[in-house]
């Protein structure tokens, strides 16, 4: 919970989720605020998931190269989701495009999907030298719940700033 308000505090404190300024509007996802506040949470990420799954430090210097290694090709993934996801919509909002490039361009997302999936069990196969079966249990919970608690924080964050000056809570 105290991680949760850290990065409450922190997201706050930052114009990210307000109107967008130079390198932060749609479509520049790695505007220099939005990096740092990635970088940031990013920290505290490797810190909460070291307590959380009880790493020593032994294991900490094998299992952070592969786990960074994995974090990079998930972040790969999910802009080739976005593209495919933005490529999708565009075909099926355009009347002049055909009902096989849409089927296509689904077609693709399942696939990238399917190829998500087996990233994933790669990467808990890589790790099982490395971390205990129990270890692994609290590093896929962890991550979860980490993933949740961030886009629940945004989305406070982003319907605070929509809500207007008068409409924001005091803390």
């Amino acid at each position: 919970m105290k991680i949760f308000r850290f990065l409450i505090i922190l997201l706050m404190f930052s114009p990210v989720f307000a109107q967008p300024g130079p390198g932060m509007g749609r479509g520049s996802e790695d505007g220099p605020m939005r990096q740092r506040i990635r970088e940031k949470v990013k920290m505290v990420k490797i810190w909460r998931l070291t307590e959380a799954v009880g790493l020593t430090p032994e294991q900490s210097e094998k299992f952070f190269p592969v786990y960074n290694q994995h974090q990079k090709r998930m972040e790969d993934f999910e802009k080739a989701k976005r593209e495919i996801l933005d490529r999708i919509k565009r075909l099926s909002d355009d009347p002049n495009s055909s009902d096989d490039e849409i089927s296509a361009a689904v077609e693709e997302f399942k696939a990238h999907h399917r190829k998500l999936g087996e990233l994933r069990e790669s990467f808990l196969g890589d790790i099982s030298g490395i971390l205990s079966v129990r270890q692994r249990g609290k590093l896929v919970v962890f991550e979860e719940e980490f993933r949740r608690g961030i886009q629940r924080i945004i989305g406070d964050i982003r319907r605070e700033f929509r809500g207007g000056p008068g409409n924001r809570k005091r803390y």
